[in-house]
């Protein structure tokens, strides 16, 4: 029995920051789902700060990602990252216990208990940028290398499952039991993380001897010119800025291409929803088998050309189960895609620069994918009065995730051509 438990989850400790991450992205996801149900349906409900109200809280997740993570990853090589991790927990368990006292205790208003709420929000946020690196530089020591992609493979797995779950979980909560008890099982989500990573083995001892300290601006900058010189890791950066912005042009251009240009109903849009974290799951399960046809650089890069595949193919007007049969592909891709991305850094980053270079990733996908949005959503209103003032019969949503798409298999075909001189370059440097 111990052996098997052993082969599934690796190591005792892999299964035990497996079982801690877990818990901490269940905590996240269940408290962005309830913020959004509370804000819409009870605080401002039929008000016109509503849309105010929401990209509040929607920018008070997003800075940090932004703005906290570079240097986050600074301060994980500086530090344990053990202890980093179970001090993020404890921060976030004190955080939501001192919002609902105050709740509870006082009378506030609409506008306070918003301002509570974004705080709350923010300082998570804050927390999640140092508990994160400090999981990938702890996952380089604990994981051994030729069952990297195995283990990332099921972090994917659980962390879609907690997703999907966490979704519908928290508007649930909300509306069964209120705001107050739904946050305090976040204060229990994050109190089990804790528990988990604290319960592990000779941690702290283990990494402890794999620390450097620079000056922290120096080391700041030497995580930069590290990340875009190393080649893999500038492939990482490139693949994940396209998909960042493709990304923000979909988050605008999905739902209103669904509706009015599929004309799907409510019920069908939900089928397709549900379709791209299901092929995330299955992903999960195929990406083994994938990887013993391509080498892990290859494997990303073919990844991003499907994804790129898949969305072209669903933005050219598709019935509605070739529709289903994509978006469950453009989920397959994207989480094989994901899944080899920790591997990658894991194989290419030498002990002490984990933390900052994973720490790069984050805040350029959060950045392209900012841009993408932003492009997209003031240049819309721009395309269709266009469209109506030359009186062109244009899908204008479809054109946008086509061109998305082209963003994405451009890229994917100049890192294929990328490669491809590398390799000759090998080739030509081995004597005969």
């Amino acid at each position: 029995m111990k052996s098997r438990f052993e082969s599934f989850f690796i190591s005792r400790n892999f299964s035990l920051l497996w079982f801690g991450q877990a818990f901490s992205s269940f905590g996240e996801f269940v408290f962005e789902a309830t913020v959004i149900v509370w804000v819409v349906t009870d605080l401002f409900r039929a008000s016109v700060f509503l849309p105010t109200a929401i990209g509040l809280t929607v920018a008070a997740s997003a800075i940090p990602r932004v703005i906290v993570t570079p240097l986050a990853g600074v301060f994980v090589d500086r530090m344990i990252p053990f202890y980093v991790m179970i001090g993020a927990d404890v921060i976030r368990v004190c955080n939501f216990l001192f919002f609902i006292m105050i709740y509870s205790l006082f009378n506030l208003n609409q506008i306070q208990v918003l301002t509570g709420i974004v705080l709350l929000l923010l300082i998570n946020s804050v927390a999640a940028q140092f508990f994160n690196p400090s999981r990938q530089a702890i996952m380089q020591i604990v994981i051994p290398s030729e069952r990297r992609v195995e283990a990332s493979s099921k972090a994917m797995f659980s962390l879609t499952g907690i997703s999907i779950f966490s979704a519908s979980l928290g508007p649930a909560l909300f509306t069964s039991i209120g705001p107050v008890w739904a946050l305090w099982i976040n204060v229990l989500a994050f109190t089990c993380s804790a528990l988990c990573i604290a319960s592990t083995r000779n941690l702290r001892m283990n990494l402890l001897g794999e620390q450097e300290l620079p000056s922290f601006w120096r080391g700041f900058l030497s995580g930069l010119r590290f990340s875009w010189r190393r080649t893999s890791i500038r492939t990482l950066l490139i693949g994940v800025a396209l998909y960042g912005f493709s990304l923000g042009v979909n988050n605008v251009a999905l739902s209103l291409y669904a509706f009015k240009t599929l004309g799907l109903s409510s019920y069908e849009y939900g089928l397709i929803l549900a379709a791209f974290p299901v092929g995330g799951l299955i992903a999960t399960l195929l990406i083994k088998p994938f990887l013993k046809l391509l080498n892990i650089r290859q494997a990303f890069t073919v990844s991003l050309l499907c994804l790129g595949g898949s969305y072209l193919s669903y933005s050219l007007h598709p019935p509605f189960s070739l529709a289903l049969v994509l978006m469950f592909c453009c989920g397959l891709f994207f989480s094989a895609f994901a899944i080899i991305q920790g591997p990658m850094l894991q194989e290419d980053v030498p002990m002490g620069y984990m933390g900052r270079v994973s720490a790069t990733i984050t805040p350029v996908l959060a950045i392209s994918s900012l841009i993408g949005t932003l492009v997209c959503s003031q240049t819309l209103n721009i395309s269709q009065d266009l469209t109506n003032y030359f009186n062109i019969s244009l899908d204008v949503y479809g054109i946008y995730i086509f061109s998305a798409a082209v963003l994405l298999l451009l890229g994917g075909a100049l890192m294929l051509i990328g490669q491809r001189n590398k390799k000759g370059q090998i080739g030509a440097a081995v004597p005969d």
